[in-house]
C-alpha cells in the first residue's frame, strides 16, 4: 500500500496542478489550454482550493487498480534497468508498457482532482489562443503568472463564455 501511494504521490507531484499551469501540467492537467475557475474566488482561496484538491488527488489509493498492479509487476522485472532474462520478459515488459500504465494511474487521480474542484464549485474553462500566449509568456511559478491565471479564473464573463461543457 505504501508503494502504491508513493507511486500516486510521485505522479501527481511531478505534474501539479491544472490550476497553476494548465498548458504545462504534465500527466495530470485540465487539458490543452484549459484551467479551472470559480466566479469571484479570491486569489488566496483559489490557491488553497487548488492545493487541497491536489493533495487529495495525490492521496488517492491506487492499490488494486490495474495500472498499479502492472507497474508493481514491471518493477519486479527489473524496472527497465536490467536486461530481460529471456524472450518472455521482453514480451511481458513490452505488453505492460509502463508509460501507458503511468498515464492510466494519472487518469484515476485526474478524476479525483476534478471531482474535488467541482465539489467546491469550480468549472473547467478553455483559454483563448491570446490568453494562452499571454500565460506562456509569464514565468512558470511566478506571482505574475498566478495573478494572470486567477484574473481569468475568477472572471464571470470568461467562465460564462469559455466554459468547457464536454468534461
Amino acid at each position: 500500500m505504501r508503494r502504491t501511494r508513493a507511486i500516486a504521490s510521485l505522479v501527481l507531484a511531478t505534474s501539479l496542478l491544472s490550476l497553476g499551469a494548465p498548458a504545462d501540467a504534465g500527466r495530470v492537467s485540465a487539458g490543452h489550454q484549459k484551467s479551472w475557475g470559480k466566479e469571484g474566488v479570491s486569489l488566496e482561496q483559489y490557491r488553497t482550493d487548488s492545493t487541497e484538491c491536489a493533495l487529495a488527488a495525490a492521496g488517492t489509493n491506487l492499490e488494486g487498480t490495474n495500472p498499479a498492479k502492472a507497474l508493481v509487476f514491471w518493477t519486479r522485472l527489473g524496472n527497465g534497468n536490467m536486461p530481460p532474462n529471456n524472450y518472455a520478459d521482453i514480451w511481458m515488459s513490452a505488453r505492460i508498457n509502463p508509460e501507458v500504465q503511468w498515464n492510466r494511474a494519472a487518469t484515476i487521480m485526474q478524476h479525483e482532482l476534478e471531482g474535488c474542484l467541482m465539489m467546491r464549485g469550480y468549472v473547467k474553462f478553455e483559454l483563448t489562443d491570446e490568453q494562452d500566449m499571454m500565460l506562456k509568456a509569464l514565468a512558470q511559478g511566478s506571482d505574475e503568472r498566478r495573478a494572470y491565471l486567477h484574473s481569468l479564473a475568477s472572471d464571470p464573463h470568461v467562465l460564462a463564455t469559455q466554459a468547457v461543457t464536454d468534461s
